[in-house]
């Protein structure tokens, strides 16, 4: 569960949690002001922020750090919410209406979100990082990673080929857009795709250069290849470095 809330207003998103910063309604740029029951408060670095000026919610926590480029290109009632101390630096481009992203607590995120389309949602699990990161959220469907996930670099998280696959027969499109869903603790390694429709149980790995496309009951395992395939079981895995782990060390992501 994210630590920050969902929320369709500022005033409720005020209500249900103090520590989030809301600005509505008011063009911003180069300079992001956050604002905490009133009183405005300089994040600890500047952002540029463009064209988040129509009927759409930001939420900062003041806590957060921010920098790079957060904008709508078009469309109303969309929401980004960042929660306490959490670290971005990327862009986050959205054209649509509804649409809600959603980075938790202690998030250090590197990487670009794009979102078109109306009433999608990316989420971001707590503590978790990412060195390098593309999202495409597209076609009504959604990306959910979970809590303490670790991403390398040359990442894509897709929920659509972007383009269409025809049967000529009939006509039917064959490459259908579909939600990705990647559970609490989570590895993903270098230059990997999650495609569309693939869904990765906590606790696993997905090793580098792997391409994901398909959905995975089974937790703690290691997915690698393309198409990616089960080819380890029984696993867990850890940031630190040592020879030997204690039962509370290999199960301490679960707290």
């Amino acid at each position: 569960m994210l630590a920050v809330p969902y929320f369709l207003s500022p005033a409720e998103g005020i209500s249900k949690c103090e520590a989030i910063a809301i600005q509505r309604g008011e063009r911003l740029l180069l300079s992001l002001k956050t604002w905490v029951f009133g009183k405005p408060k300089k994040p600890k670095s500047p952002s540029l922020v463009s064209q988040w000026d129509r009927d759409n919610y930001l939420g900062i926590d003041a806590t957060a750090n921010i920098r790079g480029k957060i904008a709508v290109r078009s469309g109303d009632e969309n929401a980004l919410v960042v929660g306490e101390k959490s670290k971005f630096s990327g862009t986050i481009v959205v054209s649509g209406n509804k649409n809600r992203i959603l980075i938790g607590s202690n998030v250090d995120f590197r990487g670009d979100i794009l979102v078109k389309g109306d009433g999608q949602t990316v989420s971001i699990g707590d503590h978790s990082t990412t060195v390098g990161v593309y999202i495409l959220c597209q076609e009504g469907c959604d990306v959910s990673i979970g809590r303490r996930c670790m991403f390398s670099r040359e990442i894509e998280v897709r929920t659509t080929d972007a383009h269409s696959v025809i049967d000529r027969s009939t006509g039917n499109r064959l490459n259908k857009p579909a939600s990705v869903a990647i559970g609490d603790h989570v590895w993903v390694g270098l230059g990997s795709i999650i495609n569309k429709g693939s869904n990765i149980p906590a606790d696993s790995i997905v090793g580098a250069r792997s391409f994901v496309n398909g959905t995975f009951e089974e937790a703690g395992v290691i997915l690698a290849g393309t198409p990616a395939r089960v080819v380890k079981r029984n696993i867990t895995w850890n940031r630190s470095r040592k020879a030997n782990f204690t039962v509370e060390e290999m199960d301490s992501w679960r707290s």
